[in-house]
């Protein structure tokens, strides 16, 4: 319960959290407390809460547990330690797994293993729940969040009490913790004030330049991404560059060479047209004109064959090199 003053409170800066005692400490609260934690602007959605201006995001309760809510994934623990209010502890907890299907039994409930002793907390660590069931005296730590507009406890470690001296011996923690500490107004001397001002400074420093390193080692590595993908893009262009003029090249010289073997082809024609030429005025004697003309049409005809071949054999050439 918050001592009401007759000064105004101040709340100091973030960065003198360090210098709280009860930012980063277990805060030893009731559950009235707890209810009547307060949320200031600018610290939304953090989880963190003031008591008094003492800044408060753990807590820690003592009492019994008055009801159990089982959910498939997640317990939800009534608490009472009649300080006049209650307070819910949650806690995550791993899914029911089923058990391998044994013959002749088809009931569900049957396959569904117990009920797990384990929970998850918030921050991801396992603990024991064997042995939490309703009546038992327990002492809960954990963080504060707002859920429907009532505080809860996310539970973060739990310890059953099983003595009265255990349990007196919280209470007297508790009672000393709030006369000592939460009934007192948290004051920082401007000294103590600036040395942690400079000292977040100097954090946020520290910190913009790890990012700016990071940015430029990022920009480095995606600048040397791109230069190599652009050497790589730049080498295969060449490469079909070089192969497309390998292909012209190479039909080129079988255009030569195609064009050299039909012209030494139709100079061995010419030679054996000539020759026949000559035998037949060297003497031909006796050979009718008729049959003069069917050799000469043979041979032309055998001449133009040839040449339809050369050509067919050229196109045939160019198209395999295509």
């Amino acid at each position: 319960m918050q001592t009401s003053l007759s000064t105004p409170l101040r709340f100091y800066p973030a960065y003198c959290f360090s210098l709280s005692p009860t930012h980063e400490a277990w805060a030893r609260l009731t559950a009235v407390d707890v209810h009547a934690l307060q949320e200031r602007a600018g610290f939304e959605g953090q989880n963190l809460y003031f008591h008094l201006n003492h800044p408060i995001k753990w807590i820690r309760l003592v009492g019994v547990i008055v009801a159990i809510d089982e959910w498939p994934t997640r317990l939800v623990m009534l608490l009472d330690d009649s300080s006049g209010a209650l307070v819910e502890v949650t806690c995550a907890r791993p899914r029911p797994t089923l058990k391998a299907p044994v013959p002749d039994e088809h009931n569900l409930k049957d396959m569904i293993s117990v009920k797990p002793t384990t929970g998850v907390t918030a921050t991801g660590r396992t603990i024991d729940l064997d042995g939490i069931e309703i009546g038992t005296v327990v002492k809960v730590k954990g963080g504060v969040k707002t859920y429907r507009s009532e505080r809860q406890m996310q539970l973060e470690r739990i310890v059953i009490i099983r003595t009265t001296n255990e349990e007196a011996a919280a209470w007297a923690e508790n009672t000393a913790f709030r006369r000592d500490i939460l009934n007192i107004p948290w004051v920082v001397s401007e000294k103590d004030e600036e040395r942690a001002r400079r000292k977040a400074e100097g954090l946020d420093r520290e910190k913009k330049a790890r990012e700016d390193r990071k940015r430029r080692t990022q920009r480095a590595k995606l600048n040397s991404k791109l230069n190599t993908q652009e050497k790589n893009q730049k080498a295969q262009e060449e490469r079909r560059h070089a192969a497309a003029e390998g292909k012209k090249t190479r039909r080129a010289e079988a255009i030569c060479a195609t064009t050299e073997k039909e012209s030494a082809i139709t100079e061995e024609a010419q030679c054996a047209i000539l020759q026949h030429e000559q035998q037949r005025n060297e003497g031909a004697v006796g050979v009718d004109a008729e049959k003069q003309k069917r050799e000469r049409d043979k041979r032309r005809r055998e001449y133009e064959r040839r040449l339809r071949e050369q050509e067919y054999e050229r196109l045939k050439g160019l198209k395999r090199d295509s």
